[in-house]
């Protein structure tokens, strides 16, 4: 059985914060605080992978936690995010992605609805199809005439 040391696991382990993001690679660098300012190589992020893939990139300024080889800063993964939001968006029954312009899509799963505001408005491409009622408060407008 191998016992790691508290020292060995720091160095596996590490908090830290996002310097640069490179959405194109898919890589971070980070900065840990705790080393002198040390700066990271360029690290990939961990996202959500399969048929429906994310985009997710932490920002720099933004605390995350890495792993790394036992080898030093060099070679490693940024697994996330370390969320220091104390009142975090939505409620426990929610789940969704809310944006800074206070656009937000999310499920509630008490109300049983999907909820989307932009503050730009919605484009759909394609066809549309609803089943049930539809309710509007506001204009239909049909190429280009208010109906």
């Amino acid at each position: 059985m191998v016992i790691m040391s508290t020292n060995q696991f720091r160095n596996i382990f590490r908090v830290g914060v996002c310097s640069t993001a490179d959405p194109e690679t898919g890589t971070i660098t980070a900065v840990f605080e705790d080393q002198e300012d040390r700066v990271s190589g360029p690290l990939p992020v961990i996202t959500r992978g399969g048929w429906a893939r994310s985009n997710d990139m932490p920002e720099p300024g933004q605390e995350i936690a890495c792993l790394f080889l036992a080898n030093g800063i060099s070679d490693g993964i940024c697994i996330g995010v370390v969320d220091d939001e104390e009142d975090p968006p939505g409620t426990p029954d929610q789940r969704g992605v809310w944006f800074e312009d206070g656009s937000y899509v999310y499920y509630d799963r008490t109300t049983q609805k999907l909820m989307v505001q932009a503050a730009g408005g919605v484009q759909f491409e394609g066809d549309v199809t609803i089943t049930g009622n539809l309710t509007v408060d506001g204009n239909i407008t049909r190429g280009g005439e208010v109906i």
